[in-house]
């Protein structure tokens, strides 16, 4: 990468998300206050980027994804043929909505933004995030992995244009087994897959093994960070999650049986004490010290564990289990004016052109399949996690406002951790209220024109 690259300092904001600020944003009209062409010609940009662990493989100066998107920038200032000045903004992973719906209508508003798909799909509903397809040619088309271009897809357009994605299943700790007399369970090399009641032995065998201090498995519900986790281990006694209109579909046997299942936890010794005001980022800290046995990651974090840790799939409808994929890329805001939306695009388009930044996924799963030949042998454990995409399941659904649906999910195993809801009662909470803010999000709904 040398004599290509030359970072420009980043700019850091901090926020305070509010859920309410996403649908406030997308009524307001185009402002004339963002930035136009100058005199000179020159056009100015805001691209929006969450700060983000980011190894690469093939360049140990890497550690944040900003970095690599702060450098695609200023070689895109270099080389555009107009003036362009481009300014990079981090904000950190729980402010999206402060960074992007409040930012809505200023000279701050993101005229590109990049982040997880799961959180950045609500903001195609507000009708500003502008469908790719004009800039998508036949051969960025078929280099990209078809499973991505699926996920940011809608009503046949295209509105992310993937970058890199994570799969993320469970890491469990091979000594703690072993120590626990559940050697039987550890499979190397491989991705695994336990039956519930396999589970359910695991768990209280390290329940009672363990020594003080030390716990099973992760379990949290402090705030939305890391809730996916948790609606995928509802899918443990073989629900759906969702039904065929991509509603909450929980107050069935196996979605009410899941919820037992995670609140029996609680009694049986299976997570840090009082878990339902821990954070995700408390268990990675338990887990990183060898405080907890299993906790969720991903292909680009198992480095991390070296050979201490072994895989297994979270518990699903069938006998794989089930597993979860990040997506992650870029969208393209329209904020009024025309120059500004032409430039953003026509920086996705340098960027999908060169190999040299699609090279800079490698540390993740890349989204572009000549990367993937390039580098899938570098990339740790690239090929089991390969094999293990036929077990991701989409936990968003068809969701029109993820963010929103978030907010309100955690308090619900908040209160099914504390004791404070049965396990019915869980479930009829989530569904009535999860889905109560589905609707709402499909009566607000609007793509852009």
């Amino acid at each position: 990468m040398s004599g290509r690259m030359r970072f420009l300092p980043l700019t850091r904001r901090s926020f305070c998300a509010g859920a309410a600020a996403l649908l406030a944003a997308a009524a307001l009209p185009f402002s004339g206050c963002a930035d136009r062409a100058a005199a000179n010609g020159k056009v100015s940009l805001v691209v929006k980027v969450p700060r983000t662990g980011h190894d690469v493989v093939f360049d140990d100066s890497i550690n944040q994804v900003e970095t690599v998107i702060q450098g695609m920038a200023e070689e895109f200032q270099r080389t555009y043929e107009r003036p362009v000045d481009i300014e990079v903004i981090v904000f950190e992973q729980n402010q999206y909505d402060e960074a992007v719906a409040d930012a809505l209508g200023t000279e701050k508003s993101p005229d590109v933004l990049y982040g997880d798909y799961f959180n950045i799909s609500t903001y195609v509903r507000t009708g500003r995030v502008v469908p790719l397809d004009d800039i998508i040619t036949p051969s960025i088309r078929e280099d990209i992995f078809e499973r991505l271009w699926a996920m940011g897809t809608i009503e046949g357009r295209t509105y992310l244009m993937p970058y890199l994605a994570r799969q993320n299943v469970l890491a469990y700790n091979k000594e703690m087994f072993r120590k626990a007399g559940l050697a039987e369970f550890i499979a190397e090399g491989e991705i695994t897959a336990w039956s519930l009641d396999e589970w359910t032995r695991i768990l209280d065998a390290l329940a009672a093994s363990l020594p003080e201090g030390s716990f099973p498995m992760m379990m949290y519900a402090g705030s939305s960070q890391g809730d996916t986790h948790i609606m995928t281990l509802l899918r443990s006694a073989g629900s759906d999650f969702y039904d065929a209109s991509g509603h909450f579909n929980l107050s069935t046997p196996e979605g009410v049986e899941a919820l037992r299942w995670i609140q029996d936890g609680v009694a049986r010794g299976w997570f840090p004490p009082h878990a339902e005001n821990l954070e995700i980022e408390d268990c990675s800290s338990l887990f990183r010290q060898g405080q907890l046995a299993i906790y969720m990651v991903n292909n680009a974090s198992i480095t991390r564990y070296g050979d201490t840790v072994g895989l297994v799939n979270f518990p699903g409808p069938d006998e794989d289990g089930c597993a979860t994929t990040f997506a992650s890329g870029f969208q393209v805001f329209d904020n009024g004016d025309a120059e500004k939306l032409r430039v953003a695009k026509d920086f996705l388009s340098y960027v999908y052109a060169d190999e040299h930044w699609l090279d800079y996924a490698a540390g993740a799963m890349p989204a572009s399949k000549r990367v993937a030949e390039r580098y899938g042998a570098d990339i740790p454990a690239y090929n089991l996690f390969r094999a293990n995409a036929d077990n991701v399941w989409d936990f968003t659904g068809t969701n029109p406002d993820t963010q929103t649906v978030r907010d309100i999910f955690f308090t619900g195993i908040h209160d099914l951790l504390m004791g404070k809801m049965t396990p019915g009662e869980c479930a009829a909470f989530l569904d009535e209220r999860c889905n109560a803010a589905i609707d709402e999000g499909w009566a607000v709904s609007r793509l852009h024109e």
